[in-house]
């Protein structure tokens, strides 16, 4: 039996609703008067948020993230922690809530975006074959074929891979308690020792989160495959109190 379609018009078919896929529509809402849909495998925008560990926060100023249109944040320099000094650095819940409000107050309204969220993507990218811009419902099993008079946009090409939705690449000894760092924050009972492996951002919010919370630096093994470079952060803030750090640092 062959699949029954449901068929859909639109200027842009845009695939993805994470960080780059909002910021993408942001514009085209802005500066044409284009009609989009977006379709997303989440139940909501912001991509790869929806499965962040719950200690997540941004690594730069809130202020440089999001879309155009909308500020994220409240432009607060902390007080306390890690990052006192700085102009604040969104949480994940913080960010999540912000595409939520993008997509929600900004976007549906105006009566041009047509969100397609818990949808799987099962057609190509090809610029020039609309027959096959396909997707499926994941809850009722739907599927949907749309013709996009200018564009498909693939807003997913840049995915970022996360702990929480994949198997790792390298065997795991029996006994071994091994854990996503999702779970890390479910701990019940103090292990004789930690081991991170990655030395990207995830890694790092790991061993910080592991030393925020007492756990003796001797008891925390990194494994790396590389040294990382890293930026000051205090040279990458926006305001004028900052240029100094910021703009004088480039310069040198």
């Amino acid at each position: 039996m062959s699949e029954q379609f449901i068929e859909l018009e639109t200027d842009y078919l845009v695939v993805g609703s994470g960080a780059m896929g909002m910021a993408f529509v942001d514009v085209l809402l802005q500066e044409s008067d284009a009609d989009v849909i977006m379709v997303d495998r989440y139940g909501k925008p912001g991509g790869h948020w929806n499965v962040a560990y719950p200690f997540v926060t941004l690594h730069q100023p809130s202020a440089f993230y999001g879309v155009s249109s909308r500020k994220l944040g409240k432009d607060l320099i902390n007080q306390v922690g890690k990052n006192k000094g700085l102009y604040e650095l969104a949480s994940g819940a913080e960010v999540s809530a912000y595409f939520d409000d993008v997509m929600n107050e900004d976007f549906l309204p105006t009566g041009r975006v047509h969100y397609y969220p818990m949808c799987d993507y099962t057609g190509n990218f090809e610029q020039d074959d609309s027959a096959n811009y396909t997707f499926t419902s994941k809850t009722s099993g739907k599927h949907y074929r749309v013709k996009a008079r200018n564009k498909i946009v693939n807003c997913t090409y840049l995915t970022a891979s996360v702990p929480a939705t994949h198997t790792p690449s390298f065997p795991i000894d029996d006994g071994i308690q091994f854990m996503p760092l999702n779970n890390l924050v479910s701990v019940e009972k103090p292990p004789e020792g930690y081991t991170v492996i990655g030395g990207g951002k995830t890694g790092i919010d790991a061993c910080l989160w592991l030393l925020e919370n007492d756990v003796d630096p001797d008891k925390i093994r990194w494994i790396v495959p590389r040294d990382a470079w890293l930026l000051d952060r205090r040279n990458t803030q926006p305001g004028q109190q900052f240029f100094e750090h910021s703009i004088g640092t480039q310069a040198k």
